[in-house]
């Protein structure tokens, strides 16, 4: 009797166990669907502080030297060197922007990152870096559009 009561109880916690694991994981995809459109909509919102002059725009070449032309290359046309060990970097001279192209959403992008070939510099850089190096890859890319 004691044996066939704590089968029936081991059969319910692991009934209850997979219920809760099959709620959590559908819960969890449920917020990852949602999390890039609130995202990308939050920063949309950010305006940059930095003005785009010739000192911010040095600034923000050295940045980018240091931090980001490993992989997006000297110029900005996702060839550096860095770039053969993983993914494929982002041309940043180009029209097409998977991630957002407002200054908003490019902060956000290089701040939190969006994958493992693309980490987050929050911990690298300071907020004024970020929208420096922001300025940089406006001198050398596409400029925002009027409705940006």
């Amino acid at each position: 009797m004691w044996l066939k009561n704590n089968r029936s109880r081991v059969r319910q916690g692991l009934k209850l166990a997979l219920c809760l694991v099959m709620g959590t994981t559908m819960w969890l995809a449920s917020q990852a669907q949602e999390k890039p459109a609130a995202r990308q909509a939050q920063a949309r919102k950010l305006v940059n502080p930095v003005p785009s002059d010739a000192e911010s725009i040095d600034a923000g070449k050295k940045l980018y030297q240091r931090n980001c032309a490993g992989c997006h290359g000297p110029t900005g046309k996702g060839d550096g060197s860095m770039a053969l060990s993983g993914g494929t970097p982002s041309d940043l001279t180009d029209d097409t922007w998977d991630h957002g192209s407002t200054d908003g959403e490019i902060f956000v992008v290089i701040r939190d990152g969006v994958s493992s070939d693309m980490q987050g510099y929050k911990d690298k850089l300071t907020e004024k870096q970020i929208w420096q190096v922001i300025n940089f890859i406006r001198s050398i890319g596409p400029k925002p559009k009027e409705n940006e």
